[in-house]
């Protein structure tokens, strides 16, 4: 059984893991952590992630404990043998996009939320992010010319940047009609079976 520490809250990071966990269909239990004045109050969690940050799991049948949701979405995608190729050449381009949403991406929009949230919001910091995140949306859409998923298959990679994706219109005010090609990435995994799923779960 796997344990899977998560917020009540939709965060991006979260939202990995659960459509993860649908995906691969592993056995797991949530554990939502408490929150209180802001901080995550859970010294259960503690012990897993030192950071005290939130997606994490423990895996009761082989003992691992993991934080940061690109190193869970490698794990359950080898422990389960899903959604990461088995030749060499092609994980390692798997786990480029893994490391250019955790790299550039989700550190973006991030930031853009953080300066969205604060009372002395700066807008030219908030146009640098955008500027960067378009940028960042024009590379994802010529990956995806003429292929439905980032890897050809679907894979953690596609896990790995959606949740971010789905909200990047929204937060970043950035219109996917301007990525065609990234647009019709989301529509195509807005229909598989996991991302429904982990929605009615709470994911």
């Amino acid at each position: 059984m796997i344990i899977f520490y998560r917020i009540q809250s939709d965060s991006p990071n979260v939202r990995k893991v659960s459509i993860m966990l649908q995906e691969t269909g592993l056995p797991h239990r949530v554990h939502t952590v408490a929150k209180r004045d802001g901080e995550r109050v859970d010294d259960d969690l503690l012990r897993v992630s030192p950071n005290g940050t939130v997606p994490a799991i423990v895996d009761q049948e082989t003992g691992a404990t993991l934080f940061e949701s690109g190193a869970i979405l490698y794990y359950l995608a080898t422990k389960s043998n899903r959604l990461i190729p088995a030749d060499l050449a092609a994980r390692g381009e798997v786990m480029k996009w893994v490391m250019f949403e955790a790299a550039n991406m989700g550190p973006a929009m991030s930031e853009l939320y953080h300066y969205l949230l604060s009372d002395a919001a700066d807008e030219a910091i908030m146009g640098r992010y955008r500027r960067k995140l378009a940028q960042f949306c024009a590379i994802l859409d010529r990956q995806l010319a003429g292929r439905d998923y980032l890897c050809g298959d679907c894979s953690i990679a596609d896990i790995a940047i959606f949740p971010w994706s789905a909200i990047i219109e929204f937060m970043a005010e950035i219109s996917l009609d301007d990525y065609p090609n990234l647009r019709a990435w989301v529509d195509v995994m807005n229909r598989r079976s996991a991302i429904g799923g982990e929605m009615r779960q709470g994911g």
